[in-house]
């Protein structure tokens, strides 16, 4: 045993004192293309994301088409088939990755710094070029209709659909979610002129970690200075929320061995003042292993392997909410032990030993989210295209530092008022 060290003891946890996030470097393309750098002389394998604005699926045109044009971006350009494609990037040890939310699409790039001068033009082929052909989207489409099916016979996915549609409106952005039908409603024109308007023609802007200097700017200049940057022609969206008149949904699923629930209502976002702590107060109910909910329903009461809540913010609005699988049996004890632990929280103060160990919790998570230049990059995303800046992340972490019992009382009283909540459940 080593000398002095008693494993008896645990270790003395130190509050952040001050958080110094790196700001990355700022250029500009000759087009008017924002790039934004963190540079890491360090690191010589590069991501380079294109993230494109309101390119997500809240602004497709019909179901599937966002999500299709997005993931089959890669695929085939005009240029180059699927093979000689996937057999090129390969050849340089490449890769590329795509991901769409509801208002956001991206493209990335990761490639050795050696290799960029081969690998950058085919980024450039895929996002200018893709071609989305017919027989390539037919197996797309395909595999896309089987996981469907699958997927639908399972009670958390029936349930995740329709929550959203609950809090905001079945013909609302964020509550529209696809049906078996739509993969029969899209084809290839759908998709390249879908391309055209959010890619190409569509507004973007550059996130790059990794190694990166004059050599690599100029070569993102040759390639990518060409493409125009305009606001995209958005379609006219209704965004009036218009939410169930039931508080409560049942939906029948046959056969299921259990049910899922979920309870939530429309929260506040990102740039609301009580956002911080709704989220803060979020994890001492369900966010993270120990909380109140996996305390309660888990450990003490068998009732489930999983359950947990939490707050998350889109462009244009916020999602409360909490969810769990259990048998029918003991569904609406489940409930009811969810609202006590709610009840709890609106009329208990939490005591200091409660306190001290989520919000250590929550600053040691904090600084694991910015260890390394891709996870800054992450970050900066995040704030950069929701129009906020670092100050979220300040504000954030004082918010953890400095909150107390009183405040998160007070904030379950104002917004976990047990009629503003909606509960779906989905199965027997």
């Amino acid at each position: 045993m080593t000398k002095g060290l008693d494993r008896h003891k645990a270790p003395k946890i130190n509050a952040i004192e001050s958080v110094d996030i790196t700001m990355p470097v700022r250029y500009e393309l000759s087009n008017g293309t924002e790039v934004f750098v963190f540079n890491n002389d360090n690191q010589n394998l590069l991501k380079i994301e294109f993230v494109f604005d309101g390119a997500g699926t809240s602004y497709s045109p019909k179901p599937l088409v966002a999500s299709a044009a997005n993931a089959m971006i890669t695929e085939s350009t005009t240029n180059y088939s699927s093979a000689d494609l996937a057999d090129k990037i390969d050849y340089f040890g490449a890769s590329f990755e795509t991901k769409i939310s509801r208002d956001t699409a991206s493209v990335s790039l990761y490639t050795l710094n050696k290799y960029l001068k081969d690998t950058l033009p085919l980024l450039q082929d895929v996002i200018m070029n893709a071609d989305y052909k017919k027989e390539e989207l037919e197996v797309y489409l395909s595999r896309k209709r089987q996981e469907f099916m699958v997927n639908s016979q399972k009670v958390d996915f029936i349930a995740r659909q329709n929550f959203t549609k609950i809090l905001f409106g079945e013909n609302h952005p964020y509550g529209v979610f696809s049906v078996l039908e739509d993969y029969d409603n899209i084809n290839s024109e759908d998709l390249l002129n879908y391309h055209k308007y959010t890619y190409i023609d569509g507004k973007h802007k550059i996130f790059i970690a990794g190694k990166f200097g004059e050599e690599e700017l100029e070569l993102l200049e040759n390639l990518f200075a060409r493409m125009r940057v305009v606001e995209n022609q958005k379609l006219e969206l209704d965004w009036e929320i218009k939410p169930s008149l039931d508080k409560y949904t049942f939906i029948a699923k046959e056969g299921s061995v259990q049910n899922a629930i979920r309870m939530g209502f429309v929260g506040v976002r990102r740039n609301h003042e009580d956002y911080n702590g709704l989220r803060i107060l979020t994890t001492f109910l369900g966010g993270y292993f120990g909380s109140r909910l996996m305390s309660n329903i888990r450990e003490d009461k068998g009732y489930t392997y999983g359950i947990g809540a939490a707050h998350s913010s889109f462009r244009k609005e916020a999602v409360f909410f909490i969810s769990t699988e259990v048998k029918t049996e003991v569904v609406e004890d489940t409930i009811s032990e969810i609202r006590k632990e709610i009840e709890r929280l609106k009329n208990e103060q939490i005591s200091k030993e409660e306190l001290y160990t989520v919000t250590n919790y929550l600053q040691g998570s904090f600084q694991r989210q910015f260890d390394g230049s891709f996870a800054l990059m992450a970050k900066f995303v995040n704030v950069n295209m929701n129009s906020i800046d670092y100050s979220y992340y300040y504000n954030y972490i004082e918010e953890v530092k400095n909150i107390d019992a009183i405040k998160l009382q007070a904030l379950a009283q104002k917004y976990f008022d047990k009629d503003n909540f909606y509960i779906l459940n989905v199965g027997n």
